[in-house]
């Protein structure tokens, strides 16, 4: 099965009991009622699927934005958080170009610092957050625009 975390395509299928193979890569997983263990190590999970994807998967107080399909869908218009908390940093500024995988907004919850990343290649049209502004789960925090890159 194909899985998009972040953006990143993952190609997951599972081999066994407690086995996964990711991008062929075989990894041991233990699964428990609150967390899961890879490798050793363990990792505590919150999932909350509201809906169609993508949804949102908390490890270990990181916010991840996990679907399934493949990285030919389009691109949003618009970037959401994908989690309450406060702005803390915006390195995007509007009109500048921005590489998939850069930062955009930290945002910081749960005492956690969230990076959004851009999930394409393209141009910030509009930062519609500030500094230090308490944003909710789906709020825009960043307009988008990947046609005219």
């Amino acid at each position: 099965m194909k899985v998009i975390v972040n953006n990143n395509l993952y190609d997951v299928e599972i081999v066994g009991d407690e086995n996964i193979k990711v991008n062929g890569e075989e990894i041991i997983v233990k699964s428990h009622d609150d967390y899961i263990t890879l490798e050793g190590t363990d990792f505590y999970l919150d999932f909350e699927e509201e809906g169609e994807d993508p949804s949102l998967m908390i490890l270990n107080g990181m916010a991840y934005l996990v679907s399934r399909g493949s990285l030919t869908e389009n691109v949003p218009d618009d970037i959401r958080a994908p989690i309450s908390g406060k702005v803390i940093e915006i390195p995007a500024r509007k009109g500048h170009k921005v590489e998939r995988g850069q930062v955009m907004i930290v945002l910081e919850a749960m005492k956690m610092e969230n990076e959004i990343k851009s999930p394409a290649t393209g141009w910030i049209k509009d930062v519609i957050v500030s500094k230090g502004q308490s944003v909710k789960t789906g709020d825009i925090l960043v307009t988008f625009d990947t046609v005219n890159y």
